[in-house]
């Protein structure tokens, strides 16, 4: 006979994400806040530190187009994205601008990763998950795009993105 399997813990960014998810979720005004805009819809305005203490704005990338990714360096997904937006990043630098979303990790940890990875663009730290929180993220990765007017460009990217679907979402959205 089988022994039940002993319960999974999570870790602790997971642990909060989830945990803001459920609290956003019991008050009505926190839960009509985290609904994710959907395409045509104003994005939610935030601002969040980048790795240097500088606060950096959403609003401050209008006129390009925004990869907004929701990342940790504990998921290994997100880490195998990391290099494709890195690329597309540095491929566009006129218009489009690569925001990485660490959620609730230790900045010394996160700019080591940054480093080793030869990222380049922003990366954010969402140190208590409230930005994630209010774009409804309970898992990781996630990518939103966000047009140059402020507004979501496509539906929300869920899971994986690879350099295929990535380059398809750039072709429709950047010019030329």
């Amino acid at each position: 006979m089988r022994r039940p399997a002993a319960p999974r813990r999570l870790s602790l960014p997971c642990a909060v994400l989830v945990a803001a998810g459920l609290i956003a979720g019991s008050r009505a005004p926190a839960c009509a806040a985290a609904k994710i805009p959907a395409p045509g819809e104003p994005v939610f305005e935030f601002a969040l530190p980048d790795l240097r203490g500088n606060q950096v704005s959403l609003s401050s990338l209008r006129g390009r187009l925004v990869l907004v990714h929701f990342w940790a360096t504990w998921c290994p997904v997100c880490m195998d994205e990391m290099s494709i937006l890195e690329e597309a990043a540095q491929a566009h630098p006129g218009d489009l601008a690569v925001l990485g979303i660490n959620l609730g990790e230790k900045p010394a940890k996160v700019a080591a990763y940054a480093r080793r990875a030869g990222i380049t663009f922003p990366i954010l730290l969402d140190a208590r998950g409230k930005v994630a929180a209010r774009y409804g993220v309970l898992s990781l990765p996630i990518t939103l795009v966000v047009g140059p007017d402020g507004r979501m460009a496509e539906q929300l990217v869920m899971g994986a993105l690879d350099r295929d679907s990535l380059g398809a979402i750039l072709k429709r959205r950047l010019p030329g």
